[in-house]
């Protein structure tokens, strides 16, 4: 069930990014070269990464890196800029405000990785790796791109992985192992510290959907996504009021009070769809949404609580903090 969630979610994702196209502005078609960081070892080579679609062996520290599902976020904490990276079209301006001090992405190449993927442009790049820990469509891609340079995939399905497993493939691959594991227990110790100042937040329930379309809701009704972590590291609790009404991940707008938990996250698709959520009576009568214990969200953040990663996490808590606090009390 997983795994579908996170493909429907994608779908919705996708659907919905067809009109913000329209108005994104041109993507940085250049490249960076990767920047050698302190902790590699030339010992740590060669080094073979086994994935759903057979092993892959990275004979030397790579030194052009392409992402094609957010490892640029690992990479950002080795101080490790790709060449390319899979594009969030949310973001006209490309910016990815987590790595603000980390890395720019002004001089990589942003890919489209919402559609058929461009390979004559990825091997035009010269890429001497290429992430896809996290890449849908990486079945379909595999044999093609692993051509061009060695493919480091997913071990299970897409979506599956948790942040922290994610982290410590890209961390394998560019031989910086031990440096990604402190950069995940950086991370994992403000996950920790939320949850030491905000005792209250143990046992206490959640929601989160996706209103993509008129009347379409797509909502979380699986308490094992990766696209829910984060609450469960928190000590939450997926609302009884979604798992015993929402099936296969759809909601009637009928009973979109079923919603109501403790702390509500709702991503909304385009800013007219909130504008019309917002004058739904029946969402807005939601105690969650009375009482100030939701949180309203963009199609960026959505997408970036939907795909958690080692840097996203600590913005996404900045963002969420203010409303878990009114959850906790």
């Amino acid at each position: 069930m997983r795994t579908n969630f996170k493909r429907a979610m994608a779908m919705f994702l996708a659907a919905a990014t067809m009109a913000t196209l329209a108005a994104c502005g041109s993507d940085s078609d250049g490249g960076t070269s990767t920047e050698s960081g302190a902790g590699t070892s030339s010992s740590s080579f060669p080094v073979t990464i086994e994935n759903k679609f057979g092993s892959t062996t990275i004979d030397a520290e790579p030194k052009r890196v392409i992402a094609l599902s957010y490892e640029e976020d690992a990479l950002a904490t080795l101080g490790i800029t790709p060449i390319a990276y899979g594009k969030n079209p949310y973001k006209t301006d490309g910016v990815f405000p987590w790595l603000d001090g980390k890395i720019s992405l002004a001089d990589s190449t942003a890919l489209d990785t919402s559609g058929d993927l461009n390979l004559e442009q990825i091997a035009s790049l010269r890429p001497d790796l290429i992430l896809a820990t996290n890449f849908y469509g990486l079945a379909d891609y595999y044999d093609r791109l692993s051509k061009i340079a060695p493919v480091v995939g997913y071990t299970e399905e897409a979506g599956i992985a948790t942040w922290q497993e994610n982290s410590t493939l890209v961390g394998e691959a560019v031989g910086r192992k031990a440096d990604t594991e402190k950069a995940i227990a950086d991370t994992q110790a403000k996950i920790d510290q939320v949850k030491t100042d905000l005792p209250g937040l143990a046992g206490k329930t959640f929601s989160y959907s996706f209103y993509y379309q008129p009347g379409g809701l797509a909502v979380i009704d699986d308490p094992e996504t990766v696209s829910v972590q984060l609450y469960s590291d928190l000590g939450m609790k997926l609302s009884s009021g979604v798992t015993e009404n929402v099936k296969d991940r759809s909601l009637s707008m009928e009973k979109i009070g079923a919603l109501d938990a403790d702390f509500l996250l709702m991503g909304f698709a385009t800013d007219d769809l909130q504008k019309e959520l917002e004058g739904n009576k029946q969402y807005t009568g939601i105690p969650a949404v009375k009482d100030g214990r939701s949180v309203e969200v963009d199609a960026f953040t959505a997408g970036a609580v939907n795909n958690p990663t080692i840097l996203n996490i600590p913005w996404q808590l900045d963002q969420l903090k203010p409303t878990l606090e009114k959850a906790a009390a």
